[in-house]
């Protein structure tokens, strides 16, 4: 039997928030592999259907709650910061915590690019590139689950994630300029 029913919503590890749309037997690898599978829409993606083995190892959870982004956000100042300074080593970091599949890791990938994206900027640089891509995914994935808990538009949850972060940014860009970041 399947772990989700038919119009729940579920948070799965690679197209984001979705809602099982039926639960159906099909064969997609030919005659004799019979397999049930979930038929999924995902909420941000209108267009597309993603079939997702019931058996699968794609991760797939209950998506958060509001009560549960409320405590995220609040813990968001206190999760920690990475301090990789080699941009290879660090995007194989948030690679690593993006795959854990786990808030909090997500959140703290989120927030590390953002500071040192507001580092970089308050030094006239531009943001790497990697970190770009690396927030684009991580930052959909975070967001989009918030907006959906929340019932609330992504840019407005993306926002409100930052301003929790104002004070560590601030500190931050003092510290940099006095030489000490």
């Amino acid at each position: 039997m399947s772990e989700f029913k038919i119009g729940d919503f579920l948070m799965h590890e690679r197209s984001g928030v979705c809602q099982v749309q039926d639960i159906i037997e099909k064969a997609l690898g030919g005659k004799g592999s019979e397999k049930l599978y979930y038929s999924l829409q995902p909420v941000f993606d209108k267009g597309s259907v993603v079939f997702t083995p019931v058996d699968s190892t794609v991760r797939m959870r209950d998506v958060m709650t509001e009560e549960e982004t409320d405590a995220l956000l609040d813990r968001v100042a206190s999760l920690p910061v990475i301090r990789e300074k080699n941009p290879r080593a660090a995007a194989e970091i948030f690679k690593e915590k993006i795959a854990a599949f786990d808030l909090d890791e997500l959140a703290t990938v989120v927030k590390t690019i953002y500071l040192r994206k507001q580092l970089r900027m308050a030094a006239g640089k531009k943001a790497m590139s990697s970190d770009e891509k690396i927030m684009a995914n991580a930052g959909r994935r975070l967001f989009e689950e918030m907006a959906f808990a929340r019932h609330e538009d992504v840019e407005t949850c993306e926002q409100n994630f930052y301003m929790r972060l104002k004070n560590e940014k601030d500190e931050c860009i003092k510290a940099q300029a006095a030489g000490k970041a």
